[in-house]
């Protein structure tokens, strides 16, 4: 009978030793992982949000270096993405102190728990704010005596609604056997179907705990059929238990240990001269204010579907499954332009021999019929299945239809019937909308012809003619213009000849004194011998006509490329800021700055060289120097005749760039009459 005995002692050893290994190895494989109260799917459709606790079950603390790669969501086994943020949400405490045992007369221990218990009730935070914590007070007390006294219910703004009631627990002895279970199921009940609905409100996204402080449950009140009750309520409402252990006693910690193990809390043991324990444990649980707020789209039908929520590596693996609810339903479409039984008739052109164009509105209201505000990406519109267009104009999605392409114009009126169908697809449930079907009567008018019609069909088929007729009256106005101009030339010319032969007249004693006029004369380049008379205050010279009085037909020479001033008896040459410049006697001229013209002065512009001349001054002494080349930008005297004969110019020929043929004076086309190319070399001397 001993050994019998002794081998049942040795099993049952062995059996709580094993059963202690396997729960601990449960444990160490992996983080609590709890969804908090029901996930939200009705707040921002199709979102949902879901509040996660991780926490480390071997020292009670919060995992909270987690990322989205540590989290993999599946919605009806389905894998979908999610993004995870840590946020502050605020735990949920309710402390148990069992006063049997503890608070006899002389006994230290009912004190040295309220004093844990005013440990924790420091740590948490209970200022009202967002994310606070809440906190509630249960003491238990003999059935007879009052069974559970004190009780203050939830706070989350009133820290001290609970700590007043520490003096009374402090103070008042208690010598009878107290029910532990029943404080625990009342916690329960606080948490999961609280009285108060504001404060259930409130609960639910927040850690729920419980903190019992007792030196274990007295013999007459150990029902181990109570203790899986208190078990399964924990773990199918995500509750945490942790047990303190007040030392001392004879009372069965069993149970407690056991309970808390299986809740996923801890236990542990509180001695007279250590507190350090129960402290670090303390610290561990408010951390669990920190949970990750899990978001994800539910894009599923009307209905409910299983959420698993499953965290990798933190270290090891943990889930836990919830369901959601999802309210989407598909939106009804309904086309509100044209409305039904329209009808729209296309006029016939005689002109354009052709329908006018006739445009009907299309338009398409959304209503979604879930509460969901959505648009589609796109509507098309059908009429009798045939495509007619789509639109992204979100709400209303317009779209004009020019009906007037439809038909051909015939001899006959034609009329027809459509049946106009609007399609979407949700962009939530993938799945296509479609409206109810509007009919509407189109007719076409009959093709008909008149006499005006037909010449103005002509006139239209025949437009080429016009244009040739008006290119031919353009040749003749440009040929009259250069006409008139040429006459024009040949007219200055008799003129400067006349004036040459007038100029020689003896005026009489006593005539008023004319100014002093000169002329230019071309003595290189384009038009070279070609002479203009400087008869203006100021005189514009460069290279087209249209821009200058004096055109030199140079493609070097800008527009106008200089000007002349006669000043009283004096004149007076300036660049006017020409691309390639001007040198005056072989100097270069700076820009804008006028410089007397002495008589015989060369100016050289582009590949052209103007020689200034006075009419009417004093006759000036041939040179005595023979045989001497002047420098470039000194004048060159012209050989004098033989007596008897007129000196003659030179052909007028226009002088080539070196090492290129003689090409004859054309305008450039352009601004101002064409680009200025830049100077070529230097004349050669």
């Amino acid at each position: 009978m001993k050994r019998f005995t002794l081998l049942l002692v040795i099993s049952c050893t062995l059996t709580l030793t094993i059963g202690g290994q396997i729960t601990s190895q449960a444990q160490d494989s992996g983080p609590v992982v709890d969804i908090l109260g029901k996930p939200d799917s009705s707040s921002n459709p199709p979102n949902v949000q879901a509040y996660v606790s991780v926490v480390d079950p071997t020292t009670g603390r919060a995992i909270d270096n987690l990322t989205n790669d540590n989290f993999s969501i599946q919605v009806s086994e389905e894998d979908t993405s999610a993004t995870v943020s840590l946020e502050t949400i605020g735990v949920a405490v309710i402390m148990v102190i069992d006063r049997g045992g503890i608070a006899s007369r002389g006994d230290k221990r009912i004190g040295q728990a309220v004093d844990l218990a005013d440990s924790l009730l420091d740590m948490l935070n209970v200022d009202g704010t967002d994310g606070t914590d809440m906190v509630a007070l249960i003491g238990i007390r003999g059935r007879e005596e009052g069974g559970l006294t004190p009780t203050v219910s939830f706070t989350d703004y009133d820290p001290n609604a609970v700590r007043n009631e520490f003096n009374t627990l402090r103070t008042e002895e208690v010598r009878e056997v107290t029910p532990l279970y029943d404080g625990i199921d009342k916690a329960i009940e606080w948490l999961t179907d609280n009285p108060d609905d504001q404060i259930q409100t409130k609960l639910a996204h927040r850690r729920p705990i419980i903190v019992v402080f007792s030196d274990g449950i007295d013999k007459n009140y150990s029902d181990e059929a109570r203790r899986i009750d208190i078990i399964d309520k924990c773990t199918d409402n995500d509750i945490l238990l942790y047990s303190i252990r007040m030392g001392g006693g004879t009372t069965d910690t069993y149970n407690m240990e056991i309970m808390a193990e299986r809740t996923n809390g801890l236990h542990v043991v509180h001695t007279n001269d250590n507190d350090a324990e129960a402290s670090n444990l303390f610290e561990n649980i408010v951390t669990q204010r920190q949970s990750y707020r899990v978001t994800f789209s539910l894009l599923e039908p009307k209905g409910s579907y299983p959420v698993n929520i499953r965290v990798l590596d933190a270290p090891g693996d943990g889930a836990d499954e919830m369901t959601v609810s999802s309210r989407l339903q598909l939106p009804e479409i309904t086309l509100t332009s044209p409305a039904d039984g329209a009808s729209y008739t296309v006029s016939y052109s005689q002109t354009m021999e052709a329908f006018l164009p006739e445009t009907i509105p299309l338009s398409v209201e959304i209503t979604p019929v879930d509460g969901v505000p959505r648009d589609p990406e796109e509507v098309s519109y059908f009429y009798n299945g045939v495509l007619i267009g789509k639109s992204t104009s979100a709400p209303t999605f317009d779209l004009t239809w020019d009906v007037s392409t439809i038909f051909t114009p015939t001899e006959q009126p034609q009329e027809q019937k459509y049946a106009l169908i609007a399609t979407a697809n949700d962009v939530y449930l993938g799945e296509r909308i479609e409206s109810d079907p509007v009919t509407i009567q189109g007719t076409w008018e009959a093709k008909t012809h008149t006499t005006q019609d037909q010449a103005l069909l002509w006139l239209s088929a025949n437009w080429w003619l016009l244009l040739i007729l008006a290119v031919m009256a353009l040749g003749m106005l440009i040929l009259l213009v250069l006409l008139v101009r040429t006459r024009g030339e040949v007219a200055r010319k008799v003129v400067a000849r006349t004036t040459g032969v007038l100029k020689g007249v003896t005026m009489r004693l006593g005539a008023a004194p004319q100014k002093a006029p000169g002329k230019l004369v071309v003595i290189q380049g384009a038009n070279m011998g070609k002479e203009f008379r400087l008869s203006a205050q100021v005189v514009k010279v460069g290279r087209d006509p249209q821009f200058c009085d004096f055109a030199l037909y140079d493609e070097y020479a800008s527009n106008p490329h200089f000007s002349v001033q006669l000043d009283q008896t004096q004149f007076f040459v300036t660049d006017e800021g020409s691309t390639n410049g001007t040198r005056l006697n072989g100097t270069p001229m700076p820009p804008r700055q006028r410089m007397l013209l002495q008589p015989d002065a060369i100016i050289e512009v582009g590949q052209t060289r103007l020689q200034f001349k006075r009419l009417g001054g004093t006759t000036r002494q041939l040179g005595t120097t023979s045989g001497a080349t002047p420098a470039f930008g000194t004048p060159t005297p012209p050989p004098t005749p033989p007596p008897g004969q007129a000196y003659t110019h030179p052909p007028t020929q226009p002088a080539a760039p070196p090492g290129q043929a003689q090409q004859p004076p054309q305008p450039v086309p352009g601004q101002q009459g064409g680009a200025t190319k830049q100077v070529p070399p230097p004349f050669e001397r």
